[in-house]
């Protein structure tokens, strides 16, 4: 048990590790308060950076060599579908997590000819504890409960439903398995059909 953002973390890990044999790490963060951008201050923007940047360019600039070491290794960042399409009153997220997918991108370059692979998916609403912040702004904003929020939220997915956790889960052992060797470099949505772009 370790809290993620406190300095000594990667080197922590890296000794739990030990001389183990690493072959893939999933890489995930809870997001910061939901605000609109005029609503943040310069805190809020320097709380966002270590909680959603900072520590995850910390860790793999540690764990790196240990998939180098091996040429292998699987990467996998899980952010937002906000870094496709900006969700409202989600500035923070949406940025920092953007800055998250840049640098995810870059290493997929430099790692590929070593047999690592780095990629990020990006959920969409899921059923889970991590969406009640959206609901309960929503409810505010709107002046409805936060059971009709959340009916709603679900009533703007194509397929009228949140995502459960196991069919995120399901893609997620994909990309982190031995057979997923040509995917690298990709942001891949897991949204229902909820982003309006071409390319998802």
């Amino acid at each position: 048990m370790a809290d993620i953002t406190t300095p000594n973390f990667p080197e922590s890990l890296i000794k739990q590790i030990g001389g183990r044999s690493l072959a893939g790490i999933l890489i995930n963060a809870g997001g910061p308060p939901a605000k609109a951008a005029l609503e943040t201050n310069i805190n809020d923007w320097d709380n966002a950076y270590n909680l959603l940047l900072r520590w995850k360019v910390e860790l793999m600039l540690n764990l790196t060599p240990l998939f180098k070491k091996n040429h292998y290794g699987r990467v996998l960042f899980i952010e937002s579908t906000s870094v496709k399409q900006p969700i409202e009153n989600l500035a923070l997220s949406t940025s920092l997590r953007l800055a998250v997918v840049g640098v995810a991108k870059t290493l997929s370059q430099e790692l590929a000819q070593e047999g690592i692979t780095v990629n990020v998916i990006a959920p969409g609403s899921h059923d889970t504890k991590a969406l009640e912040r959206l609901f309960f702004r929503k409810s505010e904003d709107l002046g409805i409960s936060v059971e009709q929020a959340k009916k709603l939220s679900e009533q703007a997915i194509p397929v009228k439903r949140l995502g459960r956790p196991a069919e995120f889960a399901s893609l997620a052992t994909f990309l982190l398995s031995p057979i997923s060797g040509f995917i690298t470099g990709q942001t891949i949505s897991v949204d229902g059909g909820a982003g309006k772009g071409i390319f998802g």
